[in-house]
């Protein structure tokens, strides 16, 4: 994995995360919401990573 890959993972999950807690607010629980941004963020980190590669890989 290269430097891009990684940073658009922890950005995808910083976001998630920040999500997730705002949800938690809406929905009164913090913890579920937390748990749910966290796979959130981590599964935009991983499409981000994933378009990453891609661009790389045309790049060739």
């Amino acid at each position: 994995m290269n430097k891009k890959q990684v940073y658009s993972i922890a950005i995808g999950s910083a976001l998630g995360s920040s999500i997730g807690t705002t949800f938690g607010v809406v929905v009164n629980n913090i913890a579920l919401g937390i748990v749910y941004g966290s796979m959130i963020g981590s599964i935009i980190g991983i499409l981000i990573a994933v378009f990453y590669i891609k661009q790389d890989n045309n790049s060739l």
